[in-house]
């Protein structure tokens, strides 16, 4: 739906104001702290126009108005034209330059959960790559007592997963060692997915071995990799900053409060609802209702995806009120993404040059 120019004005300054105190905003406000040159009842008039079209409510008939969703959504809508928001994502950019190589991914994505809670003060998802998304590195196992065995995956972007089983037949470290050696050679550097169908292969070809030590292999293998567990669906989920959303007045009514916590003990249902939407390009903004997580809690998502090439590999994002400060969040979601894209860009270029080096 198409404003005027004043119409468009004001709207924005209500949701302006109403983002930076959480108290209705009057006619009287919008004179005191806007040069429009009109009277405050022009003003009350316009708003009164923008409540009939949906963009405001009045919370009690002596109040001021507060905007609705779809006052939040013309405003962000139009807040990618405005040279403030140039301006916002400038700033907001440094903050994401804080971030530095890390030896594990999981060790950079706690980082990036950490920085976007705390320069927000809202909280912050993170999401890390799934397993089965990542190309294997190294293959380890490691007795733990008779019979008993961890492998430890770990992939190109130093994503590590471990598994725990029992063997049918006991083996020594050394012979878990050498086993380890076979792995790496055939399967290093082939996604999940890659290896499942290469073992699948061998294991019909292989299945009348009589190698005491190559019989093993192909077990454990089948059992790293083919069975539940290593490179399940569902990725790792960092969050931080609960605590900031608690000291809001938004969920002040500690019923309000209660469902917002309780819906993030479903780590498993986040994670799934955040991948709906990995697809997307660029950042993306659900307010209220349209949020795919928390539609019924009074809360907005801004959320982006991470990629390493072409390949998208998790999401970030700020969970906040609907009264977030838009003309900061997207921009910071936005740097930080890119920020952690580049950092395993560049990470898979030194591992890249460091291996043919070796090879020299």
């Amino acid at each position: 739906m198409s404003l005027d120019d004043r119409s468009r004005f004001v709207l924005k300054a209500i949701v302006s104001s109403y983002i930076k105190t959480a108290i209705p905003v009057g006619s009287q406000t919008i004179t005191r702290s806007f040069d429009m040159g009109v009277s405050p009842a022009t003003i009350r008039n316009i708003m009164a126009d923008l409540e009939a079209q949906g963009f405001l409510t009045q919370p009690h008939t002596s109040a001021g108005r507060i905007p609705t969703e779809k006052g939040y959504r013309f405003y962000v809508d139009t807040l990618f034209q405005g040279p403030d928001f140039s301006k916002e994502r400038e700033e907001l950019f440094g903050q994401a330059e804080q971030l530095v190589q890390r030896e594990t991914i999981q060790a950079l994505l706690q980082d990036t959960s950490k920085l976007l809670s705390d320069v927000s003060q809202y909280m912050a998802i993170v999401t890390a790559p799934k397993f089965s998304s990542t190309r294997i590195k190294q293959v380890e196992f490691v007795r733990l007592r008779k019979r008993s065995v961890m492998a430890v995956c770990i992939s190109q972007d130093g994503f590590i997963q471990n598994k725990f089983f029992e063997l049918s037949e006991d083996l020594s470290q050394k012979e878990l060692n050498k086993v380890a050696d076979i792995l790496n050679n055939l399967y290093s550097g082939l996604t999940l997915q890659e290896i499942r169908r290469k073992l699948l292969k061998q294991m019909q070809k292989m299945k009348d071995l009589y190698d005491h030590l190559l019989q093993e292999t192909f077990e454990l293998t089948r059992r790293t990799f083919m069975d539940g567990g290593t490179g399940g669906g569902d990725a790792e989920l960092y969050m931080d900053g609960a605590s900031h959303m608690i000291d809001l007045p938004d969920f002040s009514d500690f019923r309000v409060m209660k469902g917002l916590l309780g819906a993030f003990e479903e780590k498993k249902v986040i994670i799934q609802l955040l991948d709906k939407y990995i697809g997307t390009e660029g950042v993306q903004v659900y307010i209220g209702s349209e949020n795919p997580i928390l539609g019924n809690h009074r809360c907005s998502l801004v959320v982006s995806h991470y990629k390493r090439g072409d390949q998208i590999l998790g999401t970030l994002g700020i969970l906040g009120p609907t009264r977030m400060e838009y003309s900061k969040i997207i921009p910071l979601v936005d740097s930080t993404a890119k920020k952690i894209s580049r950092l395993l860009e560049s990470s898979q270029e030194e591992e890249s040059s460091l291996g043919k080096s070796k090879e020299v």
